[in-house]
């Protein structure tokens, strides 16, 4: 994600803690395929918008440059700006690559001694020049509303990914859909490959993930998957693809 902060002067309010996720206004001009990519460098895209989604007090607090990070100063900066700020978020697509993995942990087990499942992640180049497009085409829309201050900035070489700063959690891949069983772990019912009454539901299933969220097709994947565990499988246990 790529995130510009605006604040206002006390005269404009943005009231966050009101409002609804439906309530949001986006571009999706530069989502997917929409645009010419030739001058940009990267593949994929990424819709950006505005959303006042009943955002809470403790979830967001952007205060202006040279606040304190704690005590007084920092509270009644807090209070000063809550009401009159809004964000702006661009949700890049993000590519599949193989220095991205999941393995087994060869160290930390769980309780029942099994290794631990391990996620090797890190930005890429392409998802750096999405993000510094993406802040390109915010900063002006963000300049025009005349904020106080306006903070953020795009990502660079030598950014990289932080679990401790909130980003997104739709993650993706890990037990990828396909239609070989060389290059994917289960079938278009997502059903496993290797082990016919295994059924992995999520967003596992994507190679990688798009600008929006992967919630809306993982639940209608789900229902699919469903569908076809109550109509077919239960009838005749097997595999539901052959390959």
């Amino acid at each position: 994600m790529t995130t510009i902060k605006a604040i206002f002067d006390k005269d404009t309010y943005t009231n966050p803690f009101i409002g609804a996720g439906g309530n949001g206004v986006g571009v999706d001009d530069f989502n997917a395929d929409n645009f010419d990519h030739g001058a940009a460098g990267f593949v994929g895209g990424s819709p950006f918008w505005v959303n006042q989604a009943g955002t809470k007090p403790i979830s967001g607090f952007p205060v202006p440059p040279g606040t304190p990070a704690w005590g007084s100063k920092w509270k009644a900066a807090v209070a000063d700006t809550y009401t009159h700020h809004l964000s702006m978020d661009a949700h890049g697509a993000h590519q599949s690559y193989r220095q991205n993995y999941l393995d087994l942990d060869p160290n930390y087990k769980n309780v029942f001694g099994q290794p631990l499942l391990r996620m090797t992640f890190d930005w890429q180049e392409n998802d750096i020049k999405m993000a510094q497009f993406m802040f390109d085409k915010m900063a002006p829309i963000a300049k025009a509303m005349k904020p106080k201050y306006i903070l953020g900035s795009p990502k660079n070489a030598n950014s990289h990914f932080d679990t401790t700063t909130y980003q997104t959690t739709h993650m993706n891949g890990g037990a990828v859909m396909g239609e070989d069983p060389k290059t994917s772990a289960v079938n278009r019912y997502l059903q496993s490959w290797d082990v016919h009454n295994v059924f992995v539901i999520g967003a596992s299933a994507f190679p990688q993930g798009l600008g929006y969220n992967p919630t809306g097709t993982v639940a209608a994947l789900a229902y699919w998957s469903a569908k076809a565990i109550r109509e077919q499988y239960l009838k005749n246990p097997g595999p539901l693809v052959q390959a």
